[in-house]
């Protein structure tokens, strides 16, 4: 599939900050890269979210939905932001880990109560039954990079290899780390829960020979991520020593007048552009006499195209001298936006009768069908 076949491109300002966010889909049959947009999460407060997924586009599509409304109602939200934001990565691993329920938050509305129906008086009466225990994602997972402006500071949260990039006065500051595999504290912990790497680039779960060849159950090229449980299962180590974990490195700055805007992006963009070569290139359109935000992510993103990988990036530029307490409203926190081809929901369909019929014979072939197998 063509790196060009699914984009998006969109954008918004407040009374303290402009935003826009493109996306153009890799080399993959599907999506995995989703974003969310906040820029009024309270009335002093802009969230922005990306969320690059792997095997999968699920888990970043839950983390799009979940992450800023977990935020938001966190007892530590508004005292100590940094402990809030730390503490939502966890929450988001546990999830997972709980039951299979987080599925039905990132189902099409039209398909959503079909789950929901079977899963009900199908699956779990049967795991039950049985004992058979819920398997959380094993391949399946994210990374994840949030910035989140509050006044004159913002502040970032990443775990795996998108990256955030302020410009001060025309240079790159990194706000986040890179979690690479092959970076020595990541290594030491590795190797420490008795992993190992392949290549020296991937963290890799071996699952024996196969025809004399060398099998793998999870390969991954991040060292932390939300999700991916194959590598989250020595039941003799702590979540925060395992191969692969959620713990986010954080890091805030203050919004000075020499600041001039961030650069969200995954790592679709940062394969073929460093740090600097970006904020230079979003400079570059600037002094151009470009002002629109969303035309400079969407030429940004097809600067490194073709790409293998999905390329999204999210641009925000501040408003030096907007009030603290500039306008907004508890109303405001609903216009998120989340986005992505793997994501776009179908609006909410009532299913006529003849669909309910299909469904709930369906249902009674598969309670028959354990009936006689119990009999």
């Amino acid at each position: 599939m063509g790196a060009s076949n699914s984009r998006h491109v969109e954008g918004g300002e407040n009374v303290r900050i402009k935003y826009a966010a493109a996306s153009v889909q890799g080399q993959k049959d599907k999506m995995e890269d989703v974003y969310a947009l906040v820029p009024d999460l309270d009335h002093t407060t802009s969230f922005f979210g990306l969320y690059d997924g792997h095997s999968g586009a699920e888990v970043a599509m839950l983390c799009a939905r979940l992450f800023h409304t977990e935020l938001r109602v966190h007892p530590n939200y508004q005292t100590n932001l940094n402990n809030a934001i730390r503490s939502v990565f966890s929450r988001l691993d546990e999830l997972l880990q709980q039951s299979n329920e987080w599925r039905g938050l990132v189902t099409p509305a039209s398909t959503n109560w079909i789950r929901r129906l079977i899963n009900a008086v199908v699956i779990e009466p049967w795991r039950c039954k049985w004992g058979v225990p819920y398997i959380p994602p094993q391949n399946l997972g994210s990374s994840v990079t949030v910035a989140v402006a509050r006044g004159s500071r913002v502040t970032v949260g990443n775990v795996g290899d998108s990256r955030c990039v302020a410009s001060r006065n025309g240079q790159a500051i990194q706000l986040s780390t890179d979690h690479m595999p092959s970076h020595r504290i990541e290594r030491r912990r590795i190797e420490r829960a008795g992993g190992k790497l392949y290549l020296d680039k991937y963290v890799a779960v071996e699952a024996g020979l196969v025809a004399g060849f060398r099998a793998y159950r999870g390969m991954l090229a991040t060292s932390r991520a939300i999700g991916g449980f194959v590598f989250k299962q020595n039941k003799n180590l702590p979540p925060e020593e395992q191969l692969v974990i959620c713990n986010p490195d954080i890091r805030s700055m203050e919004i000075t007048d020499d600041v001039e805007f961030l650069v969200i992006a995954s790592y679709g963009i940062w394969a073929y552009m460093t740090s600097q070569a970006v904020v230079e290139f979003v400079h570059e359109q600037l002094r151009s006499g470009q002002t629109n935000l969303s035309v400079i992510c969407e030429r940004l993103v097809h600067h490194v195209q073709p790409s293998r990988p999905d390329t999204t990036a999210i641009l925000i530029q501040f408003k030096h001298g907007a009030p603290d307490d500039a306008e907004g409203s508890e109303e405001d926190s609903a216009d998120q936006e989340i986005k992505s081809d793997a994501g776009d929901e179908e609006q909410p369909l009532v299913p006529d009768r003849e669909t309910i019929s299909r469904a709930l014979e369906f249902v009674r072939s598969k309670q028959r069908e354990y009936k006689g197998k119990t009999s």
